[in-house]
C-alpha cells in the first residue's frame, strides 16, 4: 500500500494561479522531456509543434502565448507546451458510460502515483468552464465542461508512435471548445493523436461515444459504452496480456448488459478487481476512480475505504485529500456481481464483429504467413452469433503464435 495526496486548485487566472502549478510541475516535466525526448529539442522542432498548434487548435493560441510568459519564454517549455510530439505516454485503464437516473462517466486511471500530477482543477479560460484531472500542466487525462461534455482516455493498446498530439492536450482543446457528444466527435476525427488512445464521451442529453484513434489512421468512431486498453483488435500482445485489457472489457460488456446496474453498483465494481489494479511497481496500479455526472455538473473522486472527494462548478474548492492506495473491495454476491474472476461468455454485437472485421485489414504481414488461421477467424466472425472476447482473444492468440513475432519491449511512461 502506499500513501499519497491529491490537490484540488482553481487555476482560473494563468499568471497568477496556474503559475503556481508551472513552478511546482515543471521541474520534473523538464527532466522527463529532455530524457525522451533528447535530439528532437530544438529550434525547429519547436517551430513545427507552434505552427500545428496555430494550424489544428487555433482557438488555444491566446492561452499558449500566456503560459509562455509564466515560462519566461523558455524554449525547451515552449516545445513542450504546444502539445505536439511529446514522448510516448500510456497508462492502462477502464472506463464505461451508464445511463440511469443521469448520464455517467466513470473511469480507473492506472498508473503509479510517482507519475502522476494526483491534481484536479477547475479552469475558466477564454469563458469556458471546465473541471478535470490536470496532466502535462495544461492537459487533461479526464474532465467535464459546464455545458454538460464529460471526457475520458484510455491507452489504445499499439506501442506505434506517429505524428500528432498528446492526448491530454487534445482532451483539454476538446473541452475547451465542444459543448456536445457530436461536436466532440466531429474534433478527433480531425485532430492527429501521436499514439493510440481510445476517448469515451457523454453529454447531460445522454448522447456517448467512444473514439478509437491510432496515429495515421482514420478515427474509429463507435457506440461501445465501456472500454478498456485495445480497439478493433489486439494489436500489441504482450501488453494485452499485462494489462489483462480483454478480461476488464469482458467484465465491464457482462455487467453493463446485466440489467439492474445503478451507479452505487457500477462505483464498486470499478474499487474492485478486475477493474481495480495494485501492482504500482510496475505502472499498473489504479491512481483514482472519477465519476463524471454532465447533467448534475458534478464530479467526485473513490478510492477503496476513502471517503469520496467532491467537486462541482458552484462552489469548487482548493484543498488537499491524503489517501492510502493499494486497499480494494470485493464484490459481494448480495451485489449481484461474481467474484470467481471469471465472467460468462456472451456474443459479440454485430456493430463490434464488423468493426473487428475491418481491423484485420490491418495486420501486419507476418501475421498473415497463416492465411488459413485468418480465414477461420472471418468465418468465425460473420457467421457466430456466439462469438465472444474471449474466442477473439484466443484466435488473435493463434495467429501471432504463429507469426514468430518478436517480443517487443515495454514504452517508457511518464
Amino acid at each position: 500500500m502506499q500513501a499519497t495526496t491529491f490537490r484540488a486548485r482553481r487555476v482560473d487566472d494563468i499568471d497568477s494561479q496556474w503559475r503556481i502549478v508551472f513552478n511546482d510541475y515543471w521541474p520534473a516535466y523538464e527532466t522527463w522531456y529532455r530524457q525522451r525526448k533528447m535530439f528532437d529539442i530544438n529550434p525547429e522542432s519547436l517551430k513545427q509543434g507552434q505552427r500545428q498548434l496555430a494550424s489544428v487548435m487555433p482557438e488555444m493560441l491566446p492561452l499558449y502565448e500566456a503560459m509562455l510568459e509564466v515560462a519566461n519564454d523558455c524554449p525547451l517549455a515552449a516545445q513542450f507546451l504546444t502539445g505536439y510530439q511529446p514522448p510516448a505516454y500510456l497508462l492502462n485503464c477502464s472506463q464505461a458510460v451508464l445511463l440511469d437516473e443521469e448520464p455517467l462517466l466513470i473511469r480507473n486511471y492506472d498508473l503509479s502515483p510517482h507519475l502522476s500530477e494526483n491534481m484536479v482543477t477547475h479552469s475558466d479560460w477564454l469563458g469556458h468552464r471546465i473541471i478535470g484531472t490536470n496532466e502535462c500542466l495544461w492537459g487533461l487525462d479526464d474532465g467535464m465542461n459546464a455545458a454538460g461534455l464529460a471526457a475520458s482516455v484510455t491507452f489504445g493498446g499499439n506501442n506505434r508512435v506517429g505524428k500528432g498530439f498528446g492526448i491530454p492536450f487534445i482532451v483539454r482543446y476538446l473541452l475547451q471548445t465542444c459543448e456536445t457528444v457530436k461536436q466532440g466527435v466531429r474534433l478527433l476525427q480531425r485532430v492527429p493523436s501521436h499514439m493510440a488512445y481510445n476517448v469515451t464521451l457523454v453529454d447531460r442529453q445522454g448522447s456517448f461515444a467512444t473514439v478509437m484513434l491510432s496515429p495515421g489512421l482514420t478515427a474509429i468512431v463507435t457506440r461501445e459504452r465501456s472500454i478498456t486498453n485495445h480497439q478493433a483488435q489486439v494489436t500489441w500482445p504482450e501488453q494485452a496480456a499485462f494489462s489483462k485489457t480483454l478480461q476488464r472489457k469482458r467484465f465491464l460488456d457482462e455487467l453493463l448488459s446485466g440489467g439492474r446496474l445503478n451507479e452505487r453498483k457500477l462505483l464498486s465494481a470499478f474499487l474492485a478487481p478486475p477493474l481495480f489494479n495494485s501492482d504500482y511497481r510496475r505502472n499498473f496500479g489504479t491512481i483514482y476512480t472519477a465519476a463524471y455526472r454532465p447533467l448534475s455538473e458534478t464530479m467526485s473522486y473513490h478510492w477503496p475505504g476513502e471517503q469520496a472527494w467532491n467537486r462541482d462548478f458552484t462552489g469548487f474548492r482548493a484543498g488537499e485529500k491524503s489517501v492510502v492506495l493499494g486497499k480494494y473491495t470485493s464484490l459481494s454476491a448480495e451485489q449481484g456481481y461474481l467474484i470467481s474472476g471469471s465472467v460468462p461468455q456472451h456474443g459479440l454485437s454485430d456493430n463490434i464483429r464488423q468493426q473487428l472485421l475491418q481491423g484485420l485489414l490491418y495486420l501486419p504481414a507476418s501475421v498473415v504467413s497463416r492465411p488459413d488461421l485468418l480465414d477461420n477467424m472471418k468465418r468465425e466472425l460473420k457467421a457466430d452469433a456466439s462469438f465472444s472476447w474471449a474466442d477473439y482473444a484466443e484466435m488473435m492468440a493463434q495467429l501471432w503464435r504463429h507469426s514468430g513475432s518478436g517480443h517487443r519491449s515495454y514504452i517508457g511512461c511518464r
